[in-house]
């Protein structure tokens, strides 16, 4: 049996058919409902549906997408479906286009409305055998590769200086720290990372990795924690339930029994984008996006990206790659040393981010300016500088000349000894 998943895309299909006779009613102008079945006949497609659905269990949330499609043609033309022809076929296409954008969302719905059709209508031989993979006359002629020229660029793409920006902001939220980076580095889908538990993590001591083994698209897999280890470590300080196995790793409501939401996670990082003057649509899936981009501009191959995503080829990949053209020159020119320091190229010299390791032994994330545990600073080039005036000042101390001055000053003016201890003082670790 299909399970629900973390959207509860399982309610949602129980209550679209529950509600089936409500859609031969006209929809109100004010009502969140566009479309309604105008043939009356029509509804004995859906209920057809309904029960091919249950034989093949398939997941909710592709029966919502069918049936919001088949809801969608039964909008638009007055006829039984069995009745359409390649004009009115024609015709649905033309109003689906109105509402589908993009060529991935036109591409989908050609692809879901062929299906829907060999399903209700399947093609059969003289003796009454149904013929796979022929479609019906009236949708056969109907091309689901769209004109990709049309399509507009995503504006989720973020610079590493506004993916920085986002860890930092969630300075005080360790749970959105470490769920960012983890998304990042290892290409997990929402729902997969959500539903994990604490149970799932397995603890390398450098490194870890988190099993996904229920509602993972792909299959059993592990999540990869690496880069984002030093985040779960701080997170798991946070999390109040870090001790018990069946808590979930990120919890809403400090409930353990309850995960928390993609679209509350979404929300949060649009507000945060908001105040930080990023924009760009941001959500979760968005993370993994500019994580398989960063991947392969930095010159991981497809199959080690393949791999760290748990997909079962490298199909998928272009899905998820943002980058374009213009990416894969400035990236030659990076490896070449021809790239200008800019701001704007700095994207293209540190691609991913990397954990800072402090004097003192303990592995910060990459965004941390200050060690988690000694709390010294983690900018090599402040530490530098700082040593060199440490350096300069002990200096002074092993020159006579210098001891005997400013003895003779202290003695005319005691003050002088306090301010030398607040200098000392701020060179202190």
């Amino acid at each position: 049996m299909a399970e629900n998943d973390i959207y509860n895309n399982k309610e949602r299909y129980e209550k679209f058919i529950s509600k089936l006779e409500e859609y031969l009613k006209e929809s109100i102008k004010d009502h969140r409902r566009k479309y309604w079945i105008k043939n009356k006949d029509n509804l004995i497609y859906f209920r057809q549906l309904h029960k091919f659905f249950e034989s093949k269990d398939n997941s909710y949330i592709r029966r919502l997408r069918l049936f919001r499609t088949l809801l969608m043609v039964s909008h638009v033309t007055n006829k039984d479906f069995s009745h359409c022809n390649r004009e009115d076929m024609n015709n649905i296409l033309a109003f689906s286009h109105k509402v589908n954008k993009s060529p991935k969302s036109k591409e989908d719905f050609v692809k879901d409305l062929k299906y829907l059709w060999k399903t209700l209508f399947p093609v059969k031989d003289k003796e009454g055998n149904i013929e796979d993979g022929k479609c019906p006359s009236s949708v056969s002629h109907l091309k689901a590769k769209q004109d990709k020229s049309k399509e507009k660029a995503r504006n989720d793409r973020l610079t590493f200086e506004e993916y920085e920006k986002l860890v930092n902001y969630f300075n005080n939220n360790s749970k959105m720290q470490f769920l960012i980076t983890l998304i990042v580095e290892s290409l997990g889908r929402p729902q997969e990372v959500l539903y994990t538990k604490i149970s799932n993590i397995y603890d390398k001591e450098d490194y870890a990795t988190i099993l996904v083994s229920e509602h993972g698209k792909e299959g059993t897999k592990e999540l990869w924690c690496i880069d984002s280890y030093p985040y779960l470590k701080k997170y798991l300080i946070d999390h109040p339930y870090a001790n018990y196995e069946d808590s979930y790793l990120f919890i809403s409501n400090g409930k353990k029994d309850i995960q928390l939401k993609p679209k509350n996670a979404s929300k949060m990082l649009k507000q945060a984008c908001k105040k930080l003057e990023i924009n760009k649509n941001i959500t979760l899936y968005s993370l993994k996006r500019n994580g398989v981009t960063w991947a392969l501009l930095r010159g991981d191959s497809e199959v080690e990206i393949m791999h760290r995503a748990g997909w079962s080829s490298t199909k998928q990949l272009q899905t998820y790659n943002l980058s374009e053209r213009n990416d894969s020159l400035k990236k030659q020119l990076a490896k070449k040393g021809l790239l200008k320091d800019t701001k704007e190229n700095s994207n293209y010299k540190n691609l991913f981010p990397e954990t800072k390791e402090c004097i003192c032994g303990h592995m910060n994330g990459f965004s941390e300016k200050h060690c988690f545990k000694c709390k010294r600073i983690l900018d090599r080039t402040k530490v530098m500088k700082k040593q060199e005036a440490k350096n300069e000042i002990f200096s002074m101390f092993f020159d006579k000349d210098f001891i005997r001055s400013k003895l003779k000053e202290f003695k005319e003016d005691p003050k002088k000894i306090e301010k030398l201890v607040s200098v000392l003082e701020t060179l202190r670790d």
